[in-house]
């Protein structure tokens, strides 16, 4: 009798987690955003600037950074290389090869000429903990033009916290008054 007992008692568990696999997940409403409610909200964040620190030959002074990412190659990840737009952090900082345009705004134009600018470059991304979740850096180069200035500028930068926050350093060596810019990167994803 106690034989028939644990075999039913085992019978019952197996077939438990059985019918439990064979559920479809539950998904709570309350947590779901629709594909467009969510490319709505991402959109909306890229349109805060990461803001900038300006040291040149004639001062100090402010400005505003956004990023627009064309192309991403994630050397550091078995699948989905290439991206477009969206780039999920872990596909960035875990190791990658990126193409971007960067419109800023860098008070302190001499002669009263624009304070826009845009770069247009190209970043290798190195993990430096981990898989770059907790610490990675950035080595950039890029064109830019301020008009009626344009010519190359360079970058170093570092991020933390999943990415969310970096500090990226750009030096531009024949951009009068506006040589070295420090800009603390917020990225929302």
């Amino acid at each position: 009798m106690r034989a028939l007992l644990v075999a039913l008692c085992l019978l019952i568990a197996s077939a438990a987690p059985a019918r439990a696999d064979t559920e479809p997940p539950r998904r709570d409403p309350a947590r779901s955003l629709s594909p467009a409610v969510a490319a709505l909200l991402w959109g909306v964040a890229q349109l805060i600037p990461s803001p900038a620190l300006i040291t040149g030959s004639e001062g100090y002074g402010g400005g505003m950074r956004w990023q627009l990412t064309l192309l991403t190659y994630a050397f550091g990840l078995q699948s989905h290389r290439f991206r477009s737009i969206w780039v999920p952090p872990v596909a960035r900082h875990a190791g990658a090869l990126e193409l971007y345009l960067s419109p800023a705004w860098l008070c302190c134009a001499p002669d009263d000429r624009t304070s826009w600018m845009l770069h247009a470059g190209g970043r290798v991304y190195m993990p430096l903990e981990g898989r770059g979740e907790n610490f990675a850096a950035s080595l950039g180069a890029s064109y830019y033009r301020a008009s009626p200035h344009h010519g190359a500028a360079f970058e170093l930068a570092v991020y933390m916290l999943s990415s969310l926050v970096g500090v990226s350093v750009t030096v531009a060596p024949w951009l009068t008054a506006r040589e070295v810019s420090t800009a603390l990167t917020l990225r929302y994803y």
